[in-house]
């Protein structure tokens, strides 16, 4: 019987350790898989001139460079919510500021977001705004599916 038990602890263990292992090295692959997924929209936009390419990667790097701070502050948030809510003793006002303070943030960020992608519609054509547009609608016509086929799972 001892020899069972142990044997069954040892693989317990062995199992644990690995699923540990796979827990750490999933966000790197995670994000990995996302960069070969992302796509870039400008290429399939029609008809666009050098002058709006380079426009358009202006306003992106421009957007890129001034949000990497405030993502950096909401992973922060995150990272001290966390830490709070899994303490000995939570402080639910502590925990209600970080939460109210990260959706401030998020709700800058989005605003933010709106503003260099209304640039970049500036630029572009009535024709190229159209192709855009059913572009994005698209998208969100495939994340609502996969949205519900989720649910349906559940």
């Amino acid at each position: 019987m001892k020899k069972i038990m142990a044997t069954i602890g040892v693989a317990v263990l062995l199992t644990g350790s690995s699923f540990a292992q796979n827990a750490e090295t999933a966000p790197a692959k995670k994000a990995e898989f996302k960069k070969e997924r992302r796509h870039d929209m400008m290429a399939d936009i029609p008809n666009l001139t050098e002058e709006q390419k380079a426009e358009i990667q202006k306003i992106k790097a421009e957007s890129r460079k001034n949000s990497e701070p405030q993502r950096k502050e909401v992973k922060d948030l995150r990272s001290k919510l966390n830490a709070l809510k899994t303490a000995e003793n939570p402080d639910q006002q502590q925990i209600n500021s970080l939460i109210d303070k990260s959706a401030k943030m998020k709700a800058e960020m989005e605003k933010s977001r709106t503003a260099s992608e209304l640039k970049v519609r500036s630029i572009l054509t009535p024709e190229q705004r159209k192709f855009v547009d059913a572009q994005r609608k698209e998208k969100m016509e495939m994340r609502e599916k996969k949205h519900m086929e989720r649910k349906e799972i559940k």
